[in-house]
């Protein structure tokens, strides 16, 4: 019986994934090229041709990690059915998820974005671009559906949520930090918050 063997994965996608270790590992100052193409197994002239330097290749990185075509980022909350509740469940549940996934990566940028460049300050942005930009458009909704006070702006709202599901994600990474209470109580608490905080009228 003839065995198939599986092609090798291609160079740039190694590339990638070794980018996103190395600079979770390193820091974005400290992760190199050199380091990089070895942890990818690749030489470094090859990194160069597909990428042209380091700070494409993190932004590349962001993008395969936090962009449009991120895995997950189709279902978001634009593509929901009209339940707010469920909506802003179903983000939260998304985001903690991607948070977790890559916090390595976010920590290592935010450790150093206030040392770095008008470049990797819009690479740290985009992180959290795409799905901030599809919650303020459903929050908008609410709004416009009269579900959400006007008095609150919905892009001030979404950063709040945001923020409240960053910060149990963070504090739930350490292993140091009792864990009182479950991740999903947690995230329907915030839920529960912004919807009585900004609500209109009553919120099912």
């Amino acid at each position: 019986m003839h065995t198939v063997t599986p092609s090798p994965t291609p160079a740039r996608q190694r590339l990638l994934a070794a980018a996103a270790r190395v600079f979770a590992r390193d820091g974005l100052s400290g992760a190199t090229t050199r380091a990089i193409a070895r942890e990818a197994k690749v030489n470094e002239v090859t990194l160069f041709r597909q990428f042209g330097t380091k700070e494409r290749l993190l932004d590349a990185v962001v993008r395969e990690h936090f962009g449009p075509d991120a895995p997950g980022e189709t279902r978001n909350v634009k593509s929901l059915p009209g339940n707010l509740r469920k909506d802003l469940t179903a983000h939260a549940r998304h985001y903690a998820e991607l948070l977790q996934h890559n916090l390595p990566l976010i920590r290592a940028m935010i450790g150093e974005i206030h040392h770095h460049a008008d470049h990797e300050q819009q690479v740290y942005r985009a992180i959290f671009r795409p799905l901030r930009a599809a919650l303020i458009a459903r929050l908008e909704a609410a709004v416009a559906a009269g579900t959400l006070t006007r008095q609150i702006s919905p892009t001030i709202l979404a950063d709040l949520f945001a923020g409240m599901i960053f910060t149990g994600v963070l504090s739930r990474a350490s292993a140091h930090v009792r864990r009182e209470y479950p991740a999903n109580d947690y995230l329907a608490a915030a839920v529960d918050l912004v919807l009585r905080g900004a609500a209109k009228v009553s919120v099912a």
